[in-house]
């Protein structure tokens, strides 16, 4: 880092999981993604020069990067503090935006060059689904090439999002969804579900959802992206009864279900929801209804968000 520059801050967007595509390896790859960055629920910090290494983050996000410069021979010493991140195991992807963020962060204080993937790999980042990578690196929406053995799943589409298009984030703070040994599980476990439905998936996102952000098609893409959603929730029928796993988000969907052309979903594990709207005031309207309608949820939270369309930033003191 430049002598003048004593302090470097990094931000990054939130992920929204928007499903796999793709379970098995039947065509010869795993899974297969789909996420979009948005603005809400960034993860923020910042780094300067220290006489030794101290740092407010929790020993497991630290430790991987110190290895890394331990056999690189690197002093370690500078402080680094976490001024933002979202809550942890409700579906927005925080635990790999914030590795990346203080990998990121503590190489380019060092001058050390090193690709987003290489950041990754510190940080066994990648095992089933590349959007985090690559959202963090590019923002905006990203569908990913499946997963090769031993290898990061690659980047097979990203483009920007519409930012007309608003997302409604919907979280129950009572809840925390799969993570760690439970999910390592359930993937690593037969996942049965017709091949009429396997197949489908991949046939609404390349003819579907796709095409509609390409397209800017509102509609189509609302349409598209709560069928998959659907068929996404079959997959985890043993670890919640419905498309989502808050209760209290279940019945307001279903509510609103009717009500309009709207694109509804779950986030990864949850409990974070999500309702794809085509405006501003259109986010606005929908949440009064939905607050007086269920203003008994005392444990819901709401926030309107947009698409990230650019990745990580970088600003200096």
């Amino acid at each position: 880092m430049n002598k003048t520059v004593k302090e470097l801050s990094i931000t990054s967007p939130s992920r929204l999981h928007l499903g796999f595509y793709g379970f098995d390896d039947s065509y010869g790859y795993k899974y297969g993604s789909m996420g979009l960055a948005i603005n809400a629920y960034k993860t923020s910090l910042s780094i300067k020069k220290s006489k030794i290494f101290s740092s407010n983050l929790p020993k497991k996000f630290t430790t991987p990067i110190l290895k890394y410069l331990k056999l690189k021979k690197v002093s370690s010493n500078f402080e680094i503090n976490l001024l933002s991140q979202p809550p942890s195991h409700i579906g927005l992807g925080s635990g790999s935006q914030l590795s990346l963020c203080l990998g990121k962060s503590i190489l380019m204080h060092l001058g050390i060059k090193a690709s987003i993937s290489d950041i990754a790999r510190i940080y066994d980042r990648g095992e089933r689904s590349g959007t985090g990578i690559r959202i963090f690196e590019r923002g905006g929406f990203v569908v990913d090439a499946c997963k090769k053995a031993n290898m990061l799943p690659e980047t097979m589409f990203n483009s920007k999002f519409p930012s007309k298009w608003k997302i409604i984030l919907i979280n129950d703070n009572q809840l925390k969804g799969a993570s760690g040994e439970k999910e390592v599980k359930f993937f690593n476990k037969n996942i049965k579900l017709s091949r009429q439905y396997k197949a489908e998936l991949s046939h609404i996102a390349l003819r579907g959802i796709l095409p509609s952000v390409i397209y800017k098609d509102f509609d189509n893409f609302s349409k598209n992206i709560s069928e998959f959603q659907r068929i996404t929730s079959l997959f985890y029928k043993d670890k919640q009864k419905g498309i989502f796993l808050s209760p209290d988000i279940s019945n307001i969907m279903e509510y609103i279900g009717n009500y309009d052309n709207l694109g509804m979903g779950q986030s990864s594990w949850g409990p974070m929801s999500y309702i794809f709207v085509e405006s501003s005031l259109h986010a606005k309207e929908l949440i009064s209804i939905i607050q007086n309608k269920f203003n008994v949820y005392n444990n819901l939270t709401f926030k309107i968000a947009s698409s990230w369309n650019s990745g990580y930033k970088i600003s200096y003191k």
